[in-house]
């Protein structure tokens, strides 16, 4: 998850799929489905930091009992 603090609002793809696990594919079903946003910049495709942070949040927790 990136940092509150941090000044940083845009994530490559390549970081947010080292974060994850997720492949490229997975990624961009997040974008296609409206869980995460992308913006371009020139040729350059970044997710929101903000977008990243609430998906995460909203993930199912998972319970050991």
């Amino acid at each position: 998850m990136v940092p509150p603090n941090t000044s940083r609002r845009l994530l490559k793809i390549q970081e947010v799929m080292q974060e994850t696990g997720l492949g490229r594919t997975s990624i961009w079903r997040l974008v296609k489905d409206g869980k995460l946003v992308k913006v371009k910049i020139g040729s350059n495709t970044r997710i929101t930091a903000e977008s990243y942070n609430a998906w995460l949040k909203n993930l199912p927790r998972v319970v050991v009992a």
